[in-house]
């Protein structure tokens, strides 16, 4: 009998999922009437196919991407929000301390040019500096 359950197991799984001829179910059937461990399997594939089927599929609901994409608008709109508000709030600070910056430059100065205003200004003294080698050699 071990046999014949054996060869009627894939039948009992096909017909959890399809339909069976009338003469394959009667033949199921019979099995699970006269044989306990038949019948003993068979609830146990039907336990687990239970288990195994969903009652509600996975979803994220509907228009889970464009919610998804909003999110990530909303997030670089803030972001960038918080960029501009930051030079927004720092910006007088800036400007003051570059209009600072040129004034020293002009009143540090020795003549008043383009390049003493940016702080391009080259003292031709100090550029120069000679090392005459061949002052120290012996004769």
């Amino acid at each position: 009998m071990d046999q014949k359950v054996r060869e009627l197991e894939p039948l009992l799984l096909k017909s959890f999922d399809s339909a069976v001829t009338p003469a394959e179910q009667q033949l199921l059937t019979s099995t699970i009437q006269a044989d306990f461990v038949f019948r003993r399997n068979c609830d146990q594939y039907q336990r687990i196919r239970n288990a195994l089927n969903r009652k509600e599929p996975d979803t994220f609901g509907p228009f889970f991407a464009e919610r998804i994409m909003n999110m990530l608008r909303q997030r670089a709109k803030d972001l960038d929000y918080q960029i501009l508000f930051f030079f927004k709030k720092y910006q007088v600070l800036v400007i003051g301390i570059i209009v600072a910056l040129i004034i020293a430059n002009l009143v540090l100065s020795d003549e008043l040019s383009l390049r003493a205003l940016f702080g391009l200004e080259t003292d031709r003294e100090q550029d120069v500096f000679s090392i005459d080698v061949y002052d120290n050699l012996p004769d």
